[in-house]
């Protein structure tokens, strides 16, 4: 509301009830209250017409200021990314389609606050419009889910200070070093633990157990597996950072499916032998072929069965089951185990996760095994379905791409 609106509220309102309080006659009263509605409609008008001559004086096109450039240029009303232009009184004064999809709405004549609440991006345009120079601030605002935004603003040159904001939606980046963060402490908690307690009987052998060769001899032999966890912890750590950088190139050899079922069970059957764990494959007599790396095949599988090998007890028994879809040959790896909790399920290939019931097995596994093959399986364009049930066992399904003479 305009000063003049204002001081026609003012005189108007007193002024009617004085008339009434003297018991002027009504046609006085309707007579003056007619001349304000008229006058306020008058004022109204002027006001819209002040706001239409701002708007045309800057959109002129034979005097384009630098704002009229931008609102039409189609880096801003085509941009991808959400921007829009503030006025020195926070109110929006043009909005991108992105910006306008992002808030769900036509945003224009409304002020920022309305569309990004953040107290963040109000100092930000302060600030530059007290300064004059480029701003960058982080922020974060709750839709369905906490969204991490960056905005940078920048003035724009004209009569009145424009402000231009534009906005990228930074989440990924934020969970990414979220998940940096929980990984390097997960990796120095995993070598603190075993590296404390080869020092700690160490200090043992060097000190009470000195004499004692009994002793000494359980020492060295709990060294030992706790260097040989260690070096598995360091082995699988490498052998995640080898896939995660070739994740996004797509193999495209011609793997022989069964051969590579053949290495794995060889390779695991070192550590089943010693569990008197039987692996079962009944091996078609045909062979297949997928799309992939065999050597990143055989290591999904190895992975798999060593860990249906370390959490089955002693004397169980592990079954490699094979199908043919239509898409993909899949491969499950079924074991007679100790079964997995069914909120556990969705986090099995997160690093280092480990399900609850799983303490007991904590110091035979990296923790990093079903990650691998997570990211095997996304680089081959397949995938990994896991089943569970409580004190039965699990199956781990591995769907791996067919191999198209045609296509490939």
């Amino acid at each position: 509301m305009n000063k003049m609106k204002k001081l026609f509220l003012i005189i108007s309102i007193p002024t009617i009830t004085i008339l009434m309080t003297l018991n002027a006659p009504t046609i006085y009263i309707f007579g003056l209250i007619t001349i304000f509605i008229i006058a306020f409609y008058v004022a109204d008008k002027n006001t819209q017409s002040n706001d239409i001559i701002l708007q045309s004086k800057l959109d002129n096109p034979k005097n384009p200021t630098e704002y009229s450039m931008i609102k039409k240029s189609p880096l801003f009303t085509h941009n991808e990314q959400p921007m829009v232009i503030v006025d020195s009184s926070f109110v929006i004064r043009s909005s991108n389609q992105a910006f306008k999809n992002f808030c769900g709405g036509n945003p224009d004549g409304q002020p920022i606050a309305i569309s990004l609440r953040s107290p963040d991006i109000d100092s930000a345009i302060e600030s530059i419009n007290a300064k004059n120079v480029f701003r960058s601030v982080e922020f974060s605002i709750f839709q369905s889910v906490e969204k991490y935004l960056l905005a940078q603003l920048f003035t724009i040159k004209h009569k009145s200070k424009f402000v231009l904001l534009s906005i990228t939606d930074i989440s990924d980046l934020k969970a990414a070093d979220k998940l940096k963060t929980n990984f390097v402490s997960n990796v120095s908690h995993e070598l603190r633990t075993p590296l404390a307690s080869i020092l700690g009987f160490i200090e043992t052998i060097e000190g009470p157990a000195k004499g004692d060769e009994k002793k000494k001899s359980e020492f060295f032999q709990t060294i030992k597996n706790e260097a040989e966890r260690m070096q598995r912890l360091v082995n699988d750590l490498l052998s995640l950072s080898r896939v995660e950088e070739s994740e996004f190139q797509l193999p495209n050899e011609k793997v022989d499916l069964f051969t590579c079922l053949e290495s794995a069970i060889d390779a695991i059957n070192v550590i089943a032998d010693k569990k008197k764990i039987n692996i079962k494959f009944p091996k078609p007599s045909t062979p297949i072929f997928v799309r992939g790396n065999t050597d990143q095949i055989i290591e999904v599988f190895e992975n798999l069965l060593e860990n249906a090998v370390t959490y089955s007890d002693e004397g169980r028994n592990i079954i490699l089951k094979y199908e043919q879809l239509s898409e993909y040959e899949k491969v499950s790896v079924c074991d007679e185990g100790i079964g997995i909790p069914p909120n556990d399920l969705v986090r099995l290939t997160e690093r280092f996760f480990r399900a609850q019931n799983s303490i007991k097995y904590r110091n035979k596994s990296s923790g990093l095994g079903l990650a691998i093959v997570k990211h095997i399986l996304n680089r081959h364009e397949g995938k990994l379905e896991i089943t569970s049930e409580l004190g039965k066992g699990s199956e781990f399904s591995a769907y791996l791409p067919k191999y198209n003479d045609v296509i490939n």
